[in-house]
C-alpha cells in the first residue's frame, strides 16, 4: 500500500523541480502529504505521544517546528555564514584579489592544453577559498579566460576549464561538504582532510588530464588550430576595469580554512575554532582592512551588512531546502518507503558498495536536471544516514561519493547558472559547453567511485 502512495507522490516532486517550481515547497508538501498518509493509515503516529498537539493536523506542523529549530540553530547557521561570507570576500575585492594571484604564474606558459591543464588543477584550489561555483566562473572569465585566449584555445576549450572547476566541492566553507559533515557526525576539517582530499586529489588529476586530451581532440575535429589563434582576446567591459583590491586581500578568503586546520585535533586541541566563528575572524580582519585602505569608516562598516544580507540571500535557496527535504524524507520513513526499499535491496543480495553507486548515480542525473548541486544533493542526502546504518557502514560512505556526484553532475548540465553565465560571456552555447565537460567530469567520477569503493566500502 506505501509504495501506491510513494511512488506519484515522488514523481509529483521530481516533475515539480524539473519544472522550476520551489523545490523547497514541493518537498515539504510532499512530506505533509506522506505524514498525513501514514498517520490515517495507522502507520506510524507523526509525532511521540509525550510531543503531540492532541490534534493531528497541528502535529504535523509541530514536526516542521521541530525541524526548522533544528536546522536554524546548528547547520543552517553555519551554511548562512558561508553565503555571508563569500558575499562579503567579493564585495571588497579578495575573492578576485585571489585569483589575480594565483592567474599570473600561469599566464607565463606558451604550451597552450598545458596550460589548460595546469588552470584547471588551479581552478580547484581555487574553488575551496571561492564557494560560488558561478562566482568562481565569472572571476575565472574576466582573469583567466583572456589568458588562455591570448595563447590560442578555442573560446569552448576555455570554457570548459573555467565552468567545471567546481566539480570538486571540497574545503571547509562549502555548502554540501558541510552538510556532509554534518549527517556524517565529523567535523568539516575531518571529512576534508580524512575523506575528501584521498579522492580529490586522484579525480582533479584525472580531470585535468582528461581535459587536456578532450579540449585537444575537439578542437582538431572543429578544424580549430591553436598556434593560428595566439594573440586573441575578448574586450573587458566597464565594470572589469574597476582599480582591483590590493594583493593582500588575496589571504583573506584563506583565514577561516587555515584557522580551522590550526585550531583542530591535528594541531592545537586546547583552543576551540568553528566554522562560523572563523568566517566572523575573516570579516572582521577584512573591514579593519577596508579603513585602513579607503579611510572612510561609515563604507567600511557598511560592508558588514553585505555579509548579512548574503546570509539571508542563502536562507530560502539552501537552508529551507534543507528543511524541505528533511520534511519530505521524514515522510518517507513513515510511510514505510525507507524499510521497503532496504528490504528489497537486501532481499535481492545489493551490498553497500552498489547501494552507494546507485545513490551517488541517482544525484548526478538529478544535478544535470536541475542545473543545480544543492538541489540535487540537499534533497536526497538527508536519507543517506538511515540506508548507510541499515548496511552496517558509515554514513559517510554514501555521502561522500553523493556529495561529488551532484557537483559533477552540475557541471555537465547545460542548465546550471555557472555554465549559462561562462557560455554567454563567451557567445558559446551552453550545449557545446556542456559536451566539452561532460568526458573529464565522467572520467573523474569513474576514478573517484573506484578508489572510494576501495578505500572506505
Amino acid at each position: 500500500m506505501d509504495i501506491l502512495i510513494v511512488i506519484p507522490v515522488v514523481a509529483l516532486v521530481i516533475y515539480a523541480i524539473v519544472k522550476n517550481y520551489s523545490a523547497s515547497a514541493s518537498l515539504a508538501i510532499a512530506g505533509i502529504v506522506l505524514l498525513s498518509a501514514a498517520a490515517l493509515m495507522g502507520v506510524k503516529d507523526i509525532l511521540p505521544a509525550a510531543k503531540a498537539t492532541g490534534f493531528m493536523p497541528f502535529d504535523i506542523f509541530e514536526l516542521m517546528n521541530s525541524v526548522f529549530s533544528y536546522r536554524m540553530a546548528s547547520l543552517g547557521l553555519t551554511i548562512m555564514a558561508c553565503g555571508g561570507f563569500a558575499s562579503y570576500m567579493s564585495h571588497i575585492g579578495a575573492s578576485e584579489a585571489l585569483v589575480r594571484l594565483a592567474v599570473k604564474p600561469i599566464s607565463r606558459f606558451r604550451s597552450p592544453y598545458m596550460v589548460l591543464a595546469l588552470c584547471y588543477l588551479l581552478s580547484v584550489v581555487l574553488q575551496m577559498f571561492v564557494t560560488s561555483a558561478t562566482g568562481l566562473g565569472l572571476l575565472l572569465m574576466v582573469t583567466l579566460y583572456p589568458v588562455l585566449r591570448n595563447i590560442g584555445l578555442s573560446p569552448a576549450s576555455a570554457v570548459a576549464v573555467i565552468a567545471s572547476p567546481a566539480a570538486f566541492e571540497i574545503g571547509v566553507t562549502q555548502v554540501n561538504a558541510n552538510f556532509a559533515a554534518s549527517q556524517s557526525g565529523l567535523e568539516i576539517t575531518e571529512y576534508f582532510l580524512g575523506y575528501q582530499a584521498w579522492i580529490t586529489v586522484p579525480m582533479a588529476l584525472v580531470a585535468a588530464a582528461l581535459h587536456f586530451v578532450w579540449q585537444r581532440r575537439c578542437d582538431l575535429k572543429d578544424g580549430y588550430i591553436a598556434a593560428e589563434h595566439v594573440g586573441e582576446g575578448i574586450e573587458r567591459s566597464d565594470d572589469e576595469k574597476k582599480e582591483p583590491a590590493p594583493a593582500f586581500y588575496a589571504l583573506l578568503p584563506m583565514i577561516p580554512f587555515f584557522l580551522l586546520l590550526i585550531f583542530s585535533k591535528m594541531m592545537v586541541s586546547s583552543i576551540k575554532m568553528n566554522l562560523v566563528m572563523a568566517m566572523l575572524i575573516s570579516v572582521f580582519a577584512g573591514m579593519l582592512c577596508e579603513v585602513i585602505r579607503s579611510r572612510k569608516m561609515k563604507a567600511s562598516l557598511e560592508g558588514f551588512d553585505r555579509f548579512l544580507n548574503g546570509m539571508g540571500a542563502v536562507f530560502g535557496p539552501v537552508v529551507g531546502l534543507i528543511i524541505g527535504a528533511e520534511i519530505f524524507a521524514t515522510g518517507l520513513k513513515h510511510i514505510g518507503a525507507i524499510d521497503s526499499l532496504l528490504g528489497s535491496a537486501q532481499g535481492l543480495g545489493i551490498g553497500a558498495g552498489a547501494m552507494t553507486i546507485f545513490m551517488a548515480c541517482l544525484i548526478a542525473v538529478s544535478a544535470i536536471m536541475m542545473g543545480s548541486g544543492n538541489a540535487a544533493f540537499l534533497s536526497f542526502a538527508t536519507l543517506a544516514p538511515e540506508v548507510a546504518k541499515s548496511f552496517g557502514v558509515p554514513a559517510v560512505t554514501m555521502l561522500l561519493p553523493m556529495n561529488f556526484a551532484a557537483s559533477m553532475g552540475r557541471s555537465m548540465s547545460p542548465i546550471a547558472a555557472v555554465v549559462i553565465a561562462c557560455a554567454g560571456i563567451a557567445k558559446i552555447s551552453p550545449f557545446e559547453v556542456v559536451k566539452r565537460t561532460s568526458v573529464p567530469m565522467i572520467g573523474a567520477f569513474i576514478v573517484g567511485m573506484a578508489l572510494h569503493l576501495i578505500l572506505f566500502v
